[in-house]
């Protein structure tokens, strides 16, 4: 398989992904950052690569806390 070029003209070798990942609630995000843990454990993805992608997880999750927070004041003003 041939490596794709990138801007710098150094290859990359791309990851296929396995499925597509629900990322709707904490738990999702708690389940997905688990798998990457293991990934990492495991020498399937790089610590740098995995420490990437809970980053980016860890921020969906505190988007989805906000959702949630803005959502429930919203309803508490609401009945006032």
């Amino acid at each position: 398989m041939k490596t794709p070029a990138t801007i710098d003209d150094k290859g990359v070798e791309i990851m296929p992904t396995t499925a597509k990942v629900d990322l709707k609630s904490i738990d999702d995000i708690r389940l997905e950052m688990a798998r990457v843990y293991r990934e990492m454990r495991g020498n399937v993805i790089e610590s740098q690569q995995g420490t990437r992608l809970v980053y980016v997880l860890s921020q969906i999750g505190k988007l989805i806390e906000l959702h949630e927070i803005e959502r429930r004041l919203t309803a508490l003003e609401d009945r006032q």
